[in-house]
């Protein structure tokens, strides 16, 4: 995919872009920022760019001025030749893919083999590329094992990493890496990425985007999801923290939040997307709070029970307890137990 059909991020890929053309791209670049919002892409379309057999020029490209914030591009590949199919498919000699296993790390021997390729010069590209997805689960040892290479790139070689954790790597590594740090996507953007990439309609598309917290990973597992029983657990836990029930009612929902509508404990997906869509709704209640139209909520469908909430999370409630769910989002992400995460969070909130 070239930089011109990347969702988003118009201000890196422009930056890439101008880099790539005045031949003054880093050899070490990392890619930091939430999961799900393309990174990986964005990766992918730098190697093209370097390796294209045709490469594209001077594109200004529909809507590239500042009122609408895209970029005209200096250089980009063209998608079509032989180099760019290779690469998208990963099958490119030269640039070779390190991903994390079933066990979620990337071992020394599998940067070892790589690090052993890149001593010799590219064989059919104009650049060796090598990219590493999820560089947080690079193992300590691997991670020592790239700190020659990084500090000291052979020639025409270059590394690209991508991690939504970049504190997980050690400091010597994002020492030796310049950092592209990559925001979240709106939501037209996220909605675009599910019809376009993904094959969702346009209605399941509108109805995760919104909810999607700016990550196209995200809105996935929300399209997957009974998003009726999702949106059902939300509200029974902001309607529980309202109505000020005592701590053994706050934890029962805890409870069921963690079990669901089946006797199955649901997965840390899925009380991570119940959490996003309480999340999403406490935003709802702080916009009828200060008088905002129906048209910019997120939970449209569910307008008259946020409104019967509003009252209750008057003030900076609704902000608090946003904090709270967005603390116990983050816990999640850090591997914390569910059921520890759902009962400090219906405690507190």
């Amino acid at each position: 995919m070239p930089f011109r059909d990347v969702l988003g991020h118009r201000r890196l890929t422009a930056l890439l872009s101008r880099a790539i053309a005045r031949d003054t791209l880093p050899p070490t670049l990392l890619f930091a920022g939430p999961p799900g919002v393309g990174k990986w892409r964005v990766a992918i379309a730098a190697a093209q760019a370097v390796n294209c057999l045709e490469p594209v020029r001077d594109i200004s490209g529909e809507g590239a001025d500042a009122s609408s914030g895209r970029r005209p591009l200096d250089q980009d590949a063209c998608g079509t030749c032989r180099s760019c199919e290779r690469i998208a498919r990963g099958m490119h000699v030269d640039v070779p893919a390190l991903e994390p296993d079933d066990r979620a790390s990337i071992k020394i021997d599998v940067v070892r083999d790589v690090l052993n390729r890149v001593a010799y010069r590219p064989f059919e590209g104009r650049r060796r590329v090598v990219l590493i997805r999820e560089a947080d689960s690079l193992e300590p040892a691997a991670q020592n094992a790239l700190l020659k290479s990084l500090e000291e790139p052979p020639p025409a070689t270059m590394f690209v990493l991508t991690t939504a954790v970049p504190g997980a790597l050690v400091p010597t590594v994002r020492s030796r890496c310049m950092r592209l740090l990559f925001g979240r996507l709106t939501a037209a953007e996220v909605a675009h990425a599910l019809v376009r990439d993904h094959g969702l309609s346009e209605a399941e598309a509108r109805a995760a985007a919104p909810l999607a917290d700016g990550s196209v990973g995200h809105a996935l597992s929300l399209a997957n999801e009974d998003m009726a029983a999702i949106r059902e657990s939300a509200l029974r836990l902001l309607r529980r923290a309202a109505g000020g029930a005592d701590v053994r009612a706050r934890l029962d929902t805890a409870a069921a939040l963690v079990a669901g509508p089946s006797k199955k404990d649901r997965s840390r997906e899925e009380v991570s997307a119940v959490l996003r869509v309480a999340a999403s709704m406490l935003r709802d209640i702080e916009a009828i709070n200060t008088g905002a139209e129906r048209r910019v909520l997120a939970n449209p469908s569910v307008v008259d029970e946020l409104s019967d909430l509003a009252r209750a999370f008057a003030g900076d409630r609704a902000r608090t307890a946003f904090g709270v769910v967005d603390r116990a989002l983050m816990a999640l992400g850090r591997n914390a137990g569910t059921k520890v995460v759902a009962e400090w969070m219906a405690v507190q909130i």
